[in-house]
């Protein structure tokens, strides 16, 4: 049989529509979840911006930013990104516990994970201790 032979029928196609992830709740969340990554990307431009500004000039990235930050706009949109993330924190560390598979041994034989909860719980901890100390840090720093 020769596979070389040109075949003119066209293949199918599924249509897909548009909105196809508004059909379940699931896909919604899916959907949200992916969508806060908008606003860290936000947020992290704007950590490079006021970077090159430093570097710059030092004290008129100093001025820049002040005002920058003052500006109700700008204010508003660090509160939405401040919640996009804190969304995406939550729904993550949830997810985490089926995404990582974690042994309570390391003996070969034994496979009992360790639960869900407590993993959540850890990641949470951890988060909490990063916070403080980032701002001990930012607070020693003058």
């Amino acid at each position: 049989m020769d596979n070389n032979v040109k075949s003119y029928r066209k293949p199918y196609v599924r249509p897909v529509k548009a909105n196809w992830w508004t059909d379940r709740s699931f896909y919604i969340k899916y959907m949200l979840r992916e969508g806060t990554s908008v606003f860290g990307l936000i947020v992290a431009l704007e950590f490079l911006l006021f970077i090159v500004a430093i570097l710059l000039n030092p004290i008129q990235g100093a001025y820049f930013i002040t005002n920058f930050f003052a500006n109700p706009i700008v204010i508003l949109v660090n509160v939405i990104a401040l919640i996009s993330v804190m969304y995406h924190t939550y729904t993550w560390f949830n997810l985490m516990p089926l995404v990582v598979r974690m042994f309570k041994s390391k003996e070969p034989t034994d496979t009992k994970l360790i639960p869900a909860k407590l993993m959540v719980i850890a990641l949470w901890f951890a988060w909490v201790i990063a916070c403080v100390v980032i701002g001990l840090v930012l607070a020693f720093i003058r």
